[in-house]
């Protein structure tokens, strides 16, 4: 029994740095978003668009309807549940913008997106979440696209982020974790490009 797991643990070890070797690879191949725009003759201002598939963990940077780049992603939780309150870490399910762009000590470059919409808030109503003056003020935050109130029982504080300091394990370790809180995570040098990239207003949409 002893031999045997020594056997099992001596082939998760192996795995495990299998795994890593493939991920400094996926890495060190993985190409410039100013090369792609380049490449796609997407030159000066342009608007784009974030579209972030949750069953495959993905996120899609269009510009109109050109695909420009995709990046791999870890969420919060079960990504087959849709976030509905504070006190869960799902990552929500809706339409989206960036209302907001942070530096923070622990992960760096931040995009915070418009968690609770319109709709998440309708919701909320329904099941007594939140009162009917939350729910307005929720609402008048979203038509003037601004930010909303992250302070309900429906949660907030939605973002796009890196690794912060563990970056260096976790963007070459590609398993799906789940360890957000029901935020979005990349890699640090992919935070920095979208961050960039992506102003004030964006449209995200999570599916």
């Amino acid at each position: 029994m002893f031999r045997n797991a020594i056997y099992y643990l001596g082939g998760i070890v192996i795995f495990v740095f299998g795994m890593f070797i493939f991920g400094i690879i996926s890495n060190w191949r993985e190409v410039e978003l100013d090369d792609v725009l380049a490449e796609k003759k997407i030159i000066g201002a342009f608007q784009p668009k974030l579209v972030i598939n949750k069953i495959d963990y993905k996120l899609h940077l269009y510009v109109d309807t050109i695909l420009v780049k995709t990046y791999d992603v870890v969420l919060g939780g079960n990504p087959k549940n849709q976030k509905k309150s504070s006190e869960d870490r799902y990552t929500p399910k809706g339409n989206y913008y960036i209302c907001d762009k942070k530096i923070t000590t622990g992960l760096g470059k931040t995009l915070v997106l418009s968690y609770p919409s319109k709709h998440d808030a309708e919701i909320g109503l329904r099941q007594n979440l939140i009162s009917n003056k939350e729910f307005f003020v929720i609402e008048s935050a979203i038509e003037k696209k601004t930010i909303p109130p992250m302070d309900t029982r429906l949660g907030g504080n939605i973002k796009i982020h890196g690794n912060g300091k563990f970056d260096l394990i976790l963007r070459n370790l590609p398993f799906i974790l789940n360890w957000t809180n029901g935020s979005i995570a990349v890699n640090n040098r992919e935070i920095e490009e979208l961050y960039n990239a992506c102003p004030i207003g964006t449209e995200v949409i999570i599916y």
